[in-house]
């Protein structure tokens, strides 16, 4: 029996392919997401998927209990040239989730030299700097999670993943970490040469950052007017984060818990996924760059 009667209104924004195969597969991130919302039994989620970077209509904008924008960032980014659309939208729907997840923490604008991060600290409590501030670039890591006790992480366990994922975000003070990388030693399983060569330049230096806020990867903000936002620097190759089931029952909470729903002790259904689903709307090798 769903733990809310009411079905939770989720919007789920892509935007289009932009990398190699099997990397930044947006349009099938979300609908991997979308799928395991839809088949949840402890709550009833009403979905939408925008892929390539579609724009929900106003009154579905307006409707909405959460919004999911996996896309690339900078001058991709699906909010690019709604900005202050969207800032006012947020002002507007003060219950209205948001989660941003991997690129999409990466703003239009981030490179000018000028640049605050007005927007995105306002909706997520920060933003990914990266060489715009002369921080560090992102990395392929393998890394070990630290779960704070933070209620996305109810029912998950630790668990390991080899990914690109972005490091010293531009936190604002109040952010509560979820997910804090730490470095192991065990040598990944490489899906490429490519990935072993990424592995070896940036792992040693991962493990030099001293702080946890450095190594913040996955994070919650309230925001002023009361709303709930997360963002999270991982989920680049699709098939190591999607074949994780840890997470898997993350990200559902996630949404759960942005949409305002109370997630369970044990966590929402992780569900297993089938070669089909977890290729939903995902490229062909003829597609990649």
């Amino acid at each position: 029996m769903p733990v809310e009667e009411k079905a939770k209104n989720i919007l789920l924004l892509s935007g289009p392919k932009s990398h190699a195969y099997g990397h930044h597969e947006c349009n099938s991130d979300i609908s991997v997401l979308e799928n395991l919302l839809q088949r949840q039994t402890k709550a009833t989620f009403n979905t939408k998927l925008f892929l390539n970077g579609a724009w929900p209509e106003k009154s579905e904008l307006e409707s909405a209990d959460a919004i999911v924008v996996i896309c690339d960032g900078d001058e991709k980014h699906v909010i690019k040239d709604r900005m202050a659309e969207f800032d006012t939208l947020l002002e507007a729907n003060r219950d209205l989730g948001l989660f941003f997840v991997h690129y999409a923490t990466v703003p239009f604008g981030r490179k000018e030299p000028d640049f605050k991060g007005t927007y995105f600290n306002r909706w997520i409590g920060g933003f990914y700097g990266g060489d715009s501030k002369n921080k560090t670039l992102t990395r392929y890591s393998h890394i070990k999670s630290k779960l704070s006790d933070h209620p996305v992480n109810r029912g998950v366990a630790p668990y390991t993943i080899f990914d690109e994922i972005y490091y010293r975000m531009e936190f604002v003070e109040n952010i509560e970490p979820i997910v804090i990388a730490e470095s192991i030693d065990d040598v990944p399983v490489f899906n490429s040469p490519v990935e072993r060569m990424r592995f070896g330049r940036d792992n040693a230096q991962v493990a030099t950052f001293e702080s946890e806020e450095e190594r913040t990867i996955f994070w919650s903000f309230e925001r002023e007017n009361g709303g709930k936002s997360l963002g999270m620097t991982m989920c680049h190759i699709h098939k190591n984060f999607w074949t994780n089931e840890s997470i898997r029952k993350q990200m559902i909470n996630s949404v759960a818990w942005i949409a305002g729903l109370d997630v369970p002790s044990g966590g929402f259904d992780a569900l297993d996924l089938t070669e089909a689903q977890l290729n939903l709307n995902h490229s062909s090798p003829a597609e990649a760059e």
